[in-house]
C-alpha cells in the first residue's frame, strides 16, 4: 500500500464516510445500550482519530466537517461547537503525524486521550459559560474515559478488517 491511487483514496474515504453513517444510525436507533449507567463510547471521534494517524490522506477535513456537522444535527448538539472541537484536534493529531510515526502505539494513545479529553472538557466549559443545562461531571468524564479506553480496539479493527496501517516516514514524505 505504499502507492496511493486515486482509487484506493477514494474507496476509503467512501468507507470511512458510510462507517460514520452506520455509527450515526446505530446511536439514533432506540437500543437502550447504556442501561448500565455507564456512558458509551464515541465511535465517531475514535474512527477518525485511527484513520486520520493511520493515513491522513484519507480523512480529509472537508470529510471530516460534513460527518461531524451532521452528527451535531442528528443528535441535537449545539450545531458546529463538537464539530469545531473535533476539527481542531483533528488537525492537531495531523500535524504531529510524523512524530508519531516513529513512536510506540502507547504514546499515539496518550495523545490521543489528550485530545479526546481535552474535547470533552472544553465543550463542557464552553457549555458551562452559555448557561446550558449539563449532566453531571462524573457523566462527562467517564464518557470521555469509556471512549479512550476503547481508542485501541477501534486502531485494531481498522488495521486488521479494513488494512488502514500506520505509514512509515518516508511514505510520509512522499505524500
Amino acid at each position: 500500500m505504499s502507492v496511493f491511487s486515486a482509487r484506493h483514496i477514494w474507496t476509503y474515504r467512501a468507507a470511512f464516510f458510510g462507517l460514520s453513517l452506520g455509527i450515526i444510525t446505530l446511536k439514533l436507533l432506540p437500543l437502550n445500550l447504556a442501561a448500565s449507567g455507564i456512558p458509551g463510547p464515541d465511535l465517531l471521534v475514535l474512527l477518525a482519530f485511527a484513520w486520520m494517524v493511520r493515513q491522513p490522506l484519507l480523512v480529509p477535513i472537508g470529510l471530516l466537517l460534513v460527518v461531524f456537522l451532521l452528527a451535531d444535527f442528528l443528535f441535537m448538539r449545539p450545531p458546529g461547537l463538537w464539530t469545531a472541537l473535533m476539527l481542531i484536534a483533528a488537525e492537531s493529531l495531523r500535524r504531529r503525524r510524523l512524530t508519531m510515526t516513529e513512536l510506540p502505539f502507547l504514546v499515539e494513545w496518550s495523545m490521543v486521550a489528550a485530545m479526546v479529553l481535552g474535547m470533552v472538557l472544553l465543550n463542557r466549559l464552553i457549555m458551562w459559560m452559555l448557561l446550558v443545562e449539563l449532566d453531571s461531571l462524573g457523566l462527562t468524564l467517564a464518557h470521555g474515559i469509556v471512549t479512550v479506553a476503547v481508542y485501541p480496539i477501534v486502531v485494531a479493527i481498522s488495521k486488521f478488517v479494513f488494512r488502514v496501517r500506520k505509514l512509515g516516514p518516508t511514505e510520509l514524505e512522499a505524500l
